[in-house]
C-alpha cells in the first residue's frame, strides 16, 4: 500500500471520536465466560480496549486504509490450562461468534513460540450500536479479537516479546544465552504436551481397573461436582465388560469435543458430573436404551443441580443516599421571549410549561405510551422508571419528579425534580423600571406594588447505597450536569438571578455600578459572581495577557447558566472597589490600597457573602489536576499551570458550590411516591 493510501490518525482526534462504552467489554467477557464454563473448561479470561494512544502508534506501524481496517479496537484473551483445549475453545467460540477468520503462529520445526491462536470476530449488532458511529469512518472495523493460549506459554510469553522480539539487540554476538532461552520455551512446550499425555495415560490405567468416576474425570479433564456414579450405572458398566466393545471403553474413546458439543446444545446449563457426562453422551451418541432408562427414572440432569449463582446470590439492601449534580432556585423574566420582558406572569409561567414537559415527553415518551403530549397532570411508574407531574393552570403551579436507573452503573438512580410557580412579591417600580431598561419613571417615596414573579426550582441529580470504599460524596467535576430543559428556559426564556442571565461577554462601564452593587447584597442571588478588572493597552483595549490561556469568552459560555461573569476597565473597577469597600461589602486588608500597581485582579462574589481574589502571582502559580477520562485517555489525569489552571480550578469551585449550597430541598425521594400539589 502506498503512503498516499495509509491511513495516520492522531490520539487526540481517536480520543474525540471512538467511545466505547464499557458495556461492550464486559458484555464480550460475561458471553464469553459463560461458554467456557457451560462447557466445564479449566480457563482465565482477559479483556481490554484499545486506547487512543495505542490505536495511533498502531496506525503509524500497519498500513491501515480501504478495506484493511483495524480489528482488535476490543480484545480478549483467554488462557487454557491443557494443550488441546486450544482446538475445544476454538470450537465454542465458533458456535458463539460469527468468524471472520483465524490466524495462528508459525515456527519452524527447530523454532520454540507459543501456541497462540486469534481469531477476529463480528461484534454483535446491540453492542456495535454501544460504539460511537464515527468510530467506522476512522478505519476500524466492527470486529474483536480472541487470542487463545495456553497457561504455560502465557506466563513468559510477555517477557520473551519485550525481550527477544522486540529487543533484538541483547542478543547480538550472543547465541549461546537466546541458545539458553530456547531450551527453557522447549521445556514449557514440552510441559503442556506432557501435561495432556499424563492424564490421558492415567485415564486408561484407570480404565483397566475399572474404577469408572476416575476414568471419566482423568480422560475428560472439565471441572465437574463430587457426585458419586449412580450403582445401576457402575453395575452396567460393569456387566458390560463382557462385551469386546463395553460400554467403558466407548466412554473412553469417546474425544472430549464430543461432551462439549453436547454441553453447549443443552438449552440450559446442567450440573457437570460423572452421572450427566455419560447420560449426555448416551444422548449423543451411544444410544443406549438401558442407561436411557436409568437416567431417565432418575432425572439426571436436575439431580444435583445447584441454584445459579443469581438466584443464590444474597444482597444487602441499603438505603439510597442523594447526591446533587446540580441545582437552582431563580426568577424567571421572560427577557429572552419573541414579546421580550413585556410578557406577562402567566405567558412567562406557561412557556416554561411547555419546555419542562416537552423534555419529559421527549425523554420518556416511549417508555409511557400513554403519555399525554399536551401539558398535564400524569402520574406512571414501570420499574426503576417514573413520572410523576401536578400541573394547575389555575393557581400557576407546576411540580414535577421523575428518575430512571442507570443503564451502566448497577444500583445508582438519577432524578430529576422542578417546582414552577408564580409569587407575589413587593417591588419598587422605579428599581423594577431600571432592571428592565424601561423608560424612566418618577419616584415616588414610599409607593411599592405587588409584582407578579415566575421562580423555577430545579434539582438534578442521583442516588445510590452508600459504599465504604467509596467517598461520602464524589468530585462534582464528575457528575455535575443540569437538566435539558433548565438550559432551554435559560436559553430561550431567560432568567434573572442578581443580574439578568447572559451567555456572552459583559463590560461594567460606571453607569452600571449602582446595579451590580445590588446584585451583590440581593439575598435571593443564587449565582455566584465573577468580576475581572484589567489594565487598558496601548489600543485601548483590555490587556488580559496577564490571564495566559484563561479565555474570558469561553470561560464566559462554559458557566453562564449558574455564574455570571463580568469584566471591566482598571478606572471602573477601581471605582467599584471603593464603593464596595464603602458599603462594607468588600473587606480587604487595612494595607491594601487601589492603585495602579493592585490590578488587574480576578474576584468571585459568592452569593453567602465570601470574596475570593486573585492577582497575577496567582495565575502564574496556579496547578491543577484535570481529569482525562472523558477523552479516554490512556492516563487518569495530568497537571496543568498558569491561566489554563486558574480556568479549570475557578469552574470545579463553581460547580462544587452550586452542588453544596443550600437552595431547596426539593421532594423528599426516599419517601415519596408521588409529589405534592
Amino acid at each position: 500500500m502506498s503512503e498516499m493510501e495509509k491511513t495516520v490518525f492522531t490520539k487526540e482526534e481517536l480520543s474525540e471520536h471512538v467511545k466505547v462504552s464499557p458495556v461492550v467489554e464486559s458484555d464480550l467477557k460475561r458471553i464469553i465466560t459463560d461458554r467456557m464454563e457451560q462447557c466445564g473448561l479449566y480457563f482465565r479470561v482477559f479483556s481490554r480496549v484499545k486506547t487512543a494512544a495505542s490505536m495511533a502508534r498502531k496506525f503509524e506501524q500497519k498500513d491501515y486504509g480501504g478495506e484493511h481496517r483495524l480489528q482488535d479496537l476490543i480484545g480478549v484473551r483467554i488462557n487454557l490450562y491443557f494443550d488441546d483445549d486450544v482446538e475445544i475453545c476454538r470450537y465454542i467460540m465458533e458456535q458463539t461468534f460469527e468468524v471472520v477468520e483465524w490466524s495462528t503462529s508459525e515456527r519452524t520445526d527447530d523454532e520454540f513460540k507459543p501456541t497462540k491462536l486469534n481469531g477476529v470476530f463480528r461484534l454483535p449488532e446491540y453492542l456495535k450500536a454501544e460504539i460511537s458511529a464515527e468510530t467506522w469512518d476512522m478505519s476500524i472495523d466492527d470486529t474483536f479479537e480472541i487470542q487463545i493460549k495456553t497457561m504455560f506459554f502465557e506466563g513468559w510469553h510477555e517477557i520473551e516479546h519485550d525481550m527477544r522480539y522486540k529487543g533484538e539487540e541483547l542478543w547480538v554476538n550472543y547465541q549461546a544465552f537466546s541458545r539458553y532461552l530456547n531450551s527453557i520455551l522447549a521445556t514449557l512446550e514440552l510441559c503442556d504436551k506432557s501435561m495432556v499425555t499424563l492424564f490421558e495415560d492415567l485415564g486408561h490405567t484407570l480404565y483397566k481397573a475399572g474404577r469408572w468416576s476416575d476414568m471419566i474425570k482423568s480422560h475428560f479433564r472439565v471441572k465437574m461436582s463430587d457426585a458419586s456414579l449412580y450403582p445401576e450405572v457402575q453395575e452396567l458398566l460393569d456387566k458390560d465388560l463382557e462385551n469386546v466393545d463395553n460400554l467403558a471403553k466407548e466412554i473412553y474413546k469417546t474425544n472430549r469435543v464430543v461432551l462439549v458439543d453436547q454441553l453447549l446444545k443443552r438449552s440450559r446449563r446442567v450440573p457437570i458430573n460423572v452421572n450427566t457426562i455419560i447420560a449426555l453422551l448416551n444422548d449423543g451418541v451411544f444410544h443406549d436404551s438401558r442407561l436411557t432408562a436409568i437416567f431417565r427414572k432418575r432425572d439426571v440432569y436436575n439431580d444435583g443441580r445447584e441454584e445459579s449463582l443469581a438466584e443464590s446470590r444474597h444482597y444487602e439492601l441499603r438505603p439510597l443516599s442523594r447526591q446533587t449534580a446540580f441545582q437552582m432556585c431563580t426568577e424567571v423574566d421572560g427577557s429572552r421571549m419573541k414579546n421580550g420582558a413585556g410578557g406577562s406572569a402567566k405567558e412567562i409561567f406557561s412557556a416554561c410549561v411547555n419546555q419542562i414537559y416537552d423534555w419529559i415527553v421527549k425523554k420518556y415518551g416511549q417508555l409511557f405510551k400513554d403519555m399525554p403530549q399536551r401539558p398535564s397532570t400524569y402520574h406512571a411508574d414501570i420499574l426503576a422508571y417514573h413520572v410523576a407531574v401536578n400541573l394547575d393552570w389555575q393557581k400557576c403551579r407546576m411540580n414535577m419528579h421523575v428518575r430512571h436507573m442507570d443503564p451502566e452503573v448497577g444500583g445508582r438512580i438519577w432524578y430529576s425534580e422542578a417546582s414552577l410557580e408564580i409569587r407575589e412579591t413587593r417591588k419598587c417600580p422605579l428599581a423594577e423600571a431600571r432592571r428592565q431598561d424601561a423608560p424612566p419613571m418618577k419616584e415616588t417615596p414610599g409607593v411599592w406594588a405587588a409584582m407578579q414573579k415566575v421562580w423555577l426550582c430545579v434539582s438534578n441529580g442521583y442516588a445510590e447505597a452508600k459504599r465504604e470504599d467509596r467517598p461520602e460524596r464524589e468530585g462534582a467535576g464528575i457528575f455535575f450536569s443540569y437538566p435539558g430543559y433548565y438550559k432551554s428556559i435559560v436559553d430561550s426564556i431567560g432568567i434573572f438571578n442578581g443580574l439578568p442571565c447572559s451567555n456572552r461577554r459583559r463590560i461594567i462601564r460606571e453607569e452600571g455600578l449602582p446595579e451590580l452593587e445590588a446584585a451583590l447584597q440581593d439575598q435571593s442571588r443564587n449565582f455566584p459572581i465573577v468580576i475581572i478588572i484589567s489594565k487598558e493597552d496601548e489600543d485601548g483595549m483590555m490587556d488580559e495577557d496577564w490571564l495566559g490561556q484563561f479565555r474570558v469568552s469561553d470561560f464566559t459560555r462554559t458557566v453562564c447558566r449558574y455564574a455570571h461573569v463580568l469584566t471591566c476597565y482598571e478606572e471602573v473597577g477601581k471605582a467599584l472597589l471603593e464603593r464596595l469597600r464603602k458599603n462594607k461589602i468588600l473587606t480587604p486588608a487595612d494595607d491594601v490600597t487601589f492603585d495602579a500597581a493592585y490590578f488587574p485582579r480576578l474576584y468571585i462574589f459568592w452569593p453567602e457573602g465570601d470574596v475570593d481574589d486573585f492577582g497575577p502571582e496567582d495565575v502564574e502559580n496556579c496547578s491543577f489536576g484535570r481529569h482525562l477520562e472523558a477523552r479516554s485517555d490512556a492516563r487518569t489525569y495530568d497537571i496543568v499551570r498558569g491561566g489554563q489552571a486558574l480556568y479549570h480550578k475557578v469552574v470545579t469551585d463553581l460547580r462544587d458550590w452550586n452542588v453544596s449550597a443550600d437552595m431547596w430541598d426539593g421532594f423528599q425521594l426516599e419517601i415519596m411516591t408521588e409529589i405534592p400539589r
